[in-house]
């Protein structure tokens, strides 16, 4: 077991910055640090994308003592990033834990396992991602866990420190000492969607698509020569 209660956050101004860009938009230039919503759900509709540094707890299957001492380390902005190996079964996070979280100063929680109390949480507008809902909850048996170690949620590992952000269309994990790196990613993203969305409003679908047809030229092209 592992319990670190100081973790190094990054400039608040950089996740100000950072929680300005959708996940989407580095879905354009990245094939890794996106989280889909495949497995990890967003409980309700998430209109705003949020953004804030990682929190994370590595727990048992059944024993949700350490989710507790996590929020023991929590300041406000942060997300709890829980790693239960895609349990199906016990859910360590419902209403008390949400309550104390929000009073805590949390911002979201990422689950790859089960939430329970949805209804409540629903209600409260606590943004949680999780892996699965269950009405079995874990206990408290003191077996094992970990806290700001790395964790890994669908494959993308998270270090405590590294941003979270987050939208209806799933996640992206920021490291820590990249974040400026990605800002600058992000940003050009942005400015290349909404140029893609003037060019479409001006051109047309027709026009549009036209800009394809060297590409899909060079495809015939290649197709025939491999024949």
């Amino acid at each position: 077991m592992k319990i670190i209660s100081e973790i190094q956050r990054p400039d608040p101004q950089v996740i100000k910055e950072l929680e300005a860009v959708s996940p989407s938009d580095y879905g354009h230039s990245l094939n890794f640090q996106l989280i889909s919503t495949r497995k990890i759900k967003p409980l309700f509709p998430i209109d705003n994308t949020f953004a804030g540094p990682a929190v994370t707890v590595r727990i048992p299957p059944n024993d949700g003592l350490l989710v507790n001492k996590a929020l023991d380390f929590v300041k406000p902005g942060d997300v709890v990033v829980i790693d239960m190996n895609e349990e199906e079964r016990f859910a360590c996070w419902g209403e008390i834990t949400t309550k104390l979280a929000m009073e805590k100063g949390a911002i979201a929680c990422i689950i790859n396992g089960p939430v329970t109390d949805t209804r409540m949480i629903i209600d409260l507008q606590f943004k949680v991602f999780s892996y699965a809902v269950s009405p079995l909850t874990t206990k408290v048996y003191s077996l094992d866990g970990d806290v700001n170690v790395p964790v890994s949620i669908s494959g993308c590992v998270i270090n405590p420190g590294d941003i979270i952000v987050g939208s209806n269309d799933g996640l992206l994990v920021v490291p820590k000492e990249d974040a400026l790196t990605y800002l600058e990613i992000g940003k050009k993203e942005q400015e290349a969607d909404e140029k893609r969305r003037q060019d479409l409003e001006q051109l047309g679908a027709e026009n549009y698509l036209r800009r394809f047809d060297p590409l899909w030229d060079q495809l015939v092209e290649k197709s025939k020569n491999d024949k």
